[in-house]
């Protein structure tokens, strides 16, 4: 697994992931300390550069792509879910297709999360007149996941971000780190750039670091959500996740 660690000196720790059945440790992840969290902002700066960059098209074919990957791959994922997390192999396999899904639905976000034109006749005065606005990303995200759907709430997270055009710092659960790294990998298979999606593995302490900076446009937690309203939510997250910006009046074109 590529996992994206910055420069830290000799001391560093790691954390033993474990099968949280009968104890077999299952691999091991950098212990980042809340020290590293402005250097990883600060790279987060570039890849928020390079997402906003992308066009709408590149970002859903990324996205789809994944989505496609995923599939083709779902018993790896299903049986890393089992290792890692403790699941059946009957729930691991569900939430890979509900990743598939997210990721799907955040793909057709991007195509359509463009803006929209208002018309202002409700009110007297303004019946020849129209107004405009596009959705623009927000910047940094950073996004912190639980260990219970170690992968289909990182899709929650990742999905929405990167079709509004936003780099992210992924820290997931410390239990549960390795599906999203995987995911990740998986991402940057797919054509997104490797600097977009940043990934901070380390304790409680990291993720207050990283989000109480200024320095991040917004920060997503711990999310849930049953089946039916995954779609909503992919949604929302992507208008939530990308900032409108009005314009007194379109072009001339749209206004025909």
């Amino acid at each position: 697994m590529n996992i994206p660690i910055f420069p830290v000196d000799s001391s560093i720790s790691f954390i033993t992931v474990t099968n949280p059945y009968d104890g077999i440790e299952i691999g091991t992840v950098a212990n980042i300390a809340p020290e590293g969290a402005q250097m990883m902002i600060q790279a987060a700066k570039e890849g928020a550069r390079v997402c906003r960059s992308l066009s709408r098209y590149e970002r859903a074919r990324v996205l789809e792509t994944c989505a496609s990957l995923v599939e083709r791959d779902k018993d790896t994922f299903a049986d890393l879910i089992v290792a890692e997390a403790g699941k059946t192999i009957k729930q691991a396999k569900k939430e890979v297709l509900r990743c598939v899904n997210t990721l799907k639905l955040s793909a057709d976000e991007a195509r359509r999360n463009g803006g929209e034109v208002v018309p202002f006749d409700a009110y007297a005065g303004s019946e020849n007149r129209q107004g405009w606005f596009t959705r623009e990303p927000l910047g940094i995200i950073v996004a912190i996941t639980p260990y219970n759907d170690p992968l289909n709430l990182v899709a929650h997270k990742l999905g929405p971000a990167i079709a509004g055009g936003n780099a992210v710092i992924l820290k997931p659960s410390d239990l549960t780190p390795l599906s999203a790294i995987k995911l990740v990998d998986y991402l940057v298979a797919a054509g997104m750039p490797s600097s977009v999606v940043l990934v901070a593995t380390g304790g409680a302490m990291l993720g207050e670091a990283l989000v109480s900076s200024q320095e991040v446009s917004a920060s997503l937690s711990r999310l849930s959500v049953k089946p039916l309203a995954q779609k909503f939510l992919v949604r929302v997250l992507t208008r939530v996740l990308s900032r409108p910006r009005a314009l007194r009046r379109p072009p001339s074109s749209v206004l025909e």
